[in-house]
Formats: C-alpha cells, structure tokens, sequence
C-alpha cells in the first residue's frame, strides 16, 4: 500500500473516530507519563491525536515489547515529528517536513499495516516499512503518553534511552484508537480534564477547574485568590519587610 492510499484510508478513519475526547495538558516535569491501555497494532491499527507545543525536544509516546525488539516512539526531535519503529529488530525512522514547536494545534496519525507504518501530520503523510522475518510487530506495554514511568525496569524497556528522553510540554487532546476513546489507567503530574470531574465549575473568581491523577482542583495561579475553590484572599506581602 502506498502513502496516498495510507492517506485516504486515514481520511476515513479520522472521520469517524475525532470527537470529544480527555485532554491533557503537560508541564514538562520530570517524572510525568499519563498511561492508556494497549493499543493492539501488531498487524494494523490506527491512532490520532492532537497536539500543540513549543518545546523542540519531547517524548510524545511510546509503547514496545518488553524489552526485546519491537518497539514505537513518537516524539518530538529539532522540532519536527519523528515516528521510530523496529520489528522484529529490523528499525526504521520517519521525519515530518514541517515543524511542530510553533504552539499552534496539529493534527497527528499513525496508521500500521503489516511491515509499514504511515505518520500522518496536519494531513500530509510519510510512511516507511521493515523486512524481518516476522510479519507483525509484537506489543506488550501499555501506552504511554509525555513520558515513560520511572519504576519500569531499563531492561524492560526495549528502548531504554526513553526514560531519559526529554518530557512533553504542551497538550494533547482527542487521542483516539480502536475505533473509540481509550483507556486512561493512571498519570502522574499530568493535568487532565476527563469527563465529568470539572462539568460544573466551582472554583470561583476566575479559577480553573482541573483534574491531576483522577482528582479535581482549582488552579488560583491565574487569580488574586487561594484556597480548595479560589475564594480565600491572598494575604498582602508588606514590602517594608
């Protein structure tokens, strides 16, 4: 299958699965990762997000084998987006032509087929494949998100320099694959507005309602008050002092 037809067939595809989808907004701190269930590309599959940051170096995502051979990794590299993979040992990497450390949102698609994996960005595709022996790529991991756990063992990790890699900073919203919204199983200094938790907003005086590891809170730091809701007064700083 060529790039066109990768493109096509992702037209298709996206249609149907963007919608209203958890986001998360990523400070770019050490030791984050937000962690979905396996997404299941091993022969094909298709994945789409949308993204936005000004960082010119980040992971975006990654899941692998366990430590063996086969692995995927999304991240950011000299500002543009590069999708590496291996099967069965065999490895191969995909650059976007256009930049992506400009704030602005983009729209970002894999789509796996076999030996070949297409990266879609804002609706332009490159695509590349492997020759192994083996015929599909094997998945074990879960799906990671900004960052790797820091308690997985290297050994592991089928790439180990990915807990090294530098952290995304920015946002991500619509992650879809499987043909419906994924699976969060747990983040770790992620901010993440999931459905529901911040519908009704009780902060008050301009606070923001947001959810870190499945609990809710309100952000003040955009305000000139404290407190669980944003409605205590921020004690005066005597400058005298």
């Amino acid at each position: 299958m060529d790039v066109l037809a990768f493109c096509l067939r992702l037209q298709t595809v996206l249609g149907a699965l963007l919608g209203a989808a958890s986001g998360l907004e990523f400070l770019g701190t050490s030791g984050q990762w937000a962690r979905y269930l396996r997404w299941d590309a091993s022969t094909r599959g298709d994945l789409s997000l949308r993204f936005k940051t000004g960082a010119s170096e980040a992971l975006l995502l990654y899941f692998d084998d366990g430590g063996y051979c086969d692995y995927l990794q999304l991240a950011v590299a000299e500002g543009r987006l590069r999708l590496r993979f291996s099967i069965d040992c065999a490895e191969t990497a995909v650059v976007s032509d256009r930049r992506v450390d400009d704030g602005r949102w983009h729209l970002a698609a894999l789509s796996r087929l076999n030996l070949r994996t297409a990266l879609v960005l804002d609706g332009q595709a490159k695509a590349d494949e492997v020759r192994p022996q083996r015929q599909y790529m094997k998945i074990v991991s879960d799906l990671f998100l900004g960052g790797v756990p820091q308690d997985i063992r290297p050994e592991a990790l089928t790439l180990p320099t990915v807990r090294d890699a530098a952290p995304f900073r920015g946002a991500v919203v619509d992650l879809q694959y499987g043909g419906a919204e994924p699976v969060l199983l747990g983040s770790l200094r992620v901010a993440l507005e999931s459905e529901g938790r911040c519908t009704v907003n009780r902060c008050e005086n301009g606070g923001s309602c947001l959810v870190v590891d499945r609990e809710p809170y309100c952000d003040c730091s955009k305000t000139e008050y404290k407190g669980r809701f944003c409605n205590e007064d921020v004690e005066p700083t005597d400058s005298g002092l």
